[in-house]
C-alpha cells in the first residue's frame, strides 16, 4: 500500500467504523459480514470515492439505512479496529479484489484465528498470509 495522507486516512476511518459498531452493541460477526456484503462497502472501499471522508458516523448511517444490523456478541476494540484497518489497506494492495472478495478469502473465523499471529506484521504481509490461506482450503 502506498502510505499516503490520503490512504493512510482513508484506513483510520474505516478502523473507527469499526469501532463504532462495538460502541452501538452490534453483534461483531454480522456488522463485519453485512458490511463487506453491502452496497456501501462498494463505495467505502474504492479508491476513488470521496465519500470516505464524510466520516464513520456518516457511513455507518448509510449501511444501517441499507440493511439490519443485529445486536449480540462484540470483539474486542482492537481486534475490530485491526479488521478495519486491514480491509482498507486490501482495498489499496489489491485494486481488483471487491469487498465481497476480501469477506471471501477472509471470512470472520479465519480473522479470528489468525489474528495472534497477524496483528504483529505489516497489513501487506497480513494480507497475503490470509489469502495464502485461503488458497490453502481451496486445495484441499
Amino acid at each position: 500500500m502506498d502510505a499516503t495522507t490520503f490512504n493512510i486516512g482513508i484506513c483510520e476511518m474505516s478502523a473507527d467504523l469499526f469501532v463504532l459498531s462495538v460502541k452501538r452493541g452490534y453483534d461483531s460477526k454480522d456488522f463485519i459480514e453485512k458490511l463487506m456484503k453491502s452496497e456501501t462497502a462498494t463505495h467505502l472501499y474504492n479508491k476513488t470515492d470521496t465519500q470516505m471522508w464524510l466520516g464513520s458516523n456518516y457511513i455507518m448511517e448509510t449501511l444501517e439505512q441499507e440493511v439490519q444490523i443485529k445486536k449480540g456478541e462484540i470483539y474486542p476494540e482492537d481486534l475490530m479496529s485491526w479488521i478495519g484497518y486491514l480491509f482498507a489497506c486490501w482495498n489499496f494492495t489489491y485494486a481488483d479484489d471487491t469487498p465481497k472478495d476480501m469477506i471471501k478469502q477472509a471470512p470472520v473465523e479465519v480473522l479470528i484465528l489468525a489474528y495472534q499471529g497477524l496483528h504483529v506484521l505489516s497489513f501487506e504481509d497480513a494480507i497475503r498470509e490470509l489469502k495464502n490461506i485461503y488458497k490453502e482450503k481451496r486445495k484441499k
